[in-house]
């Protein structure tokens, strides 16, 4: 953290050190007594899942935590988000603070309407969490088609949407809204209007479509980091059989040995191992009923 915002501190109502007299009980929970710059430091090395445990602990803690407009409070939940959350790398949306984008984007898995977690999905163009279900129960739905002939309605060519198999869905509340708002307005106003609706729409898909990609990296460069960690544990293993043959350990240089067969066979085979120094590991593998 910066010594910019660890001097912030002082005059930030949430982060207001308290003076703790001398002969105050030793009973006083460390809560009440623990200095901001002591609390901001411990939080610099804690992942957004424990941030979030520690908004629950106490109400001190919680408005160290939950004060949007304490640029010290976003500064808690970016460096952990940026060090902790590859997937998050991006800053908020538009009109999402910090501790908000987190729990949105990373902490919370259920469906925001249903609490469903089957086929939860964050759809940034709504800036919604939901599963399919309740996707297609809010959305208004027209047939996609290649020339994107829509987009010659001024009011769908304000409207974000997302593909779903051969629709585009439009919400439902954003599409009524709209059209209230057609309604009324006129002149001058109208062209600003549709111009600035649809500035807002293309900048809306271009960031939902970055943080769909920036998502979709980080999961694959983690299934290879986890592809990695499980060939790494299986590398230098000989697998030896146990059926009808003598194992002798002498002849692997290894110190892993992978047994296979039944289930007296391999009980022998281990024995027969304990008594070779430099085999550290053994998988062994009931290959039939003994």
């Amino acid at each position: 953290m910066s010594s910019t915002c660890v001097a912030e501190s002082s005059s930030s109502p949430s982060l207001a050190p308290i003076t703790v007299n001398a002969s105050v009980s030793t009973d006083v929970p460390i809560a009440i007594t623990i200095p901001p710059e002591i609390f901001i430091k411990i939080c610099e090395h804690l992942p957004p899942s424990d941030l979030l445990s520690l908004t629950g602990v106490c109400k001190r803690f919680r408005g160290f935590l939950c004060s949007p407009k304490s640029l010290i409070t976003q500064d808690i939940w970016r460096t952990s988000r940026i060090c902790f959350l590859p997937g998050l790398q991006l800053p908020p949306p538009e009109g999402m603070y910090e501790e908000e984008y987190i729990r949105f984007a990373s902490l919370l898995t259920r469906c925001q309407y249903c609490t469903s977690q089957k086929m939860v999905k964050v759809y940034w163009q709504f800036q919604v969490r939901c599963c399919q279900e309740c996707l297609l129960k809010n959305t208004t739905p027209i047939i996609y088609s290649k020339d994107h002939n829509w987009m010659t309605d001024n009011v769908f060519t304000g409207l974000v949407y997302v593909r779903h198999n051969n629709q585009i869905l439009f919400w439902t509340s954003d599409l009524k809204s709209s059209y209230r708002e057609f309604e009324v307005i006129s002149g001058n106003h109208y062209m600003k209007w549709v111009a600035d609706r649809k500035e807002r729409r293309i900048r809306i898909m271009d960031d939902a479509v970055q943080r769909d990609q920036a998502a979709a990296a980080a999961e694959e460069e983690s299934n290879k980091l986890l592809g990695s960690a499980t060939a790494d544990t299986t590398t230098n293993i000989s697998t030896v059989s146990a059926l009808g043959v003598d194992v002798d350990p002498r002849q692997f240089a290894l110190s892993q040995i992978r047994i296979t067969g039944t289930r007296s066979s391999v009980s022998s085979a281990v024995s027969a191992l304990q008594h070779f120094g430099h085999i550290d590991t053994l998988d062994i593998m009931i290959m039939d009923s003994p």
